[in-house]
């Protein structure tokens, strides 16, 4: 195990320290990690608007608040129907997708929860990621979007000390 010493008197290893943390790791093309903060303003493209969204590095999948779910078969495959309410004008829109699968959640000291996943095309800063988002009823959570791992890896580093580093920009 490699361990990495910084020499100097008291405040001058502390700055060397701090100038080293301080170098960012993004860069401006597509090939590599951005940083964006742990609370960044990410467009949801099938509604055509943001919404609050927490980057979570704990979750392995993304959820999105979904009211009104209903499964239904369109030409022989299952989708299903719900609703995205805009808490900011308390506007609803239906969204209607494939299923993509199911997934059973445990939750502590509940009964588990089944809960439809489909796919969804999320914008953050620039960088348009297409991957699964459970439906779930998020309305007692501060925010309507939670975007785990699964939007994450390979696109983005969060640094939980910031937020609200950049407006989404897909086209």
């Amino acid at each position: 195990m490699n361990r990495y010493r910084i020499t100097g008197t008291g405040t001058i290893g502390a700055a060397m320290l701090a100038c080293l943390l301080a170098v960012p790791v993004q860069a401006d093309d597509d090939t590599h990690k951005q940083i964006f903060g742990y609370i960044e303003d990410v467009r949801v493209m099938e509604l055509e608007r943001n919404m609050r969204g927490k980057l979570d590095t704990g979750a392995t999948t993304s959820s999105i608040d979904a009211r009104e779910i209903e499964k239904f078969e369109k030409d022989g495959e299952d989708w299903v129907r719900f609703t995205v309410v805009n808490r900011d004008t308390e506007e609803d829109q239906q969204l209607e997708e494939p299923v993509t699968r199911i997934v059973h959640i445990k939750r502590h000291g509940k009964d588990s929860q089944e809960r439809y996943v489909v796919e969804l095309d999320l914008c953050i800063g620039d960088r348009l990621i297409s991957e699964e988002v459970s439906l779930t009823n998020r309305e007692k959570w501060n925010y309507p979007l939670l975007v785990g791992r699964n939007h994450l890896a390979g696109h983005v580093l969060v640094d939980s000390a910031v937020k609200d580093t950049r407006e989404p920009s897909c086209e």
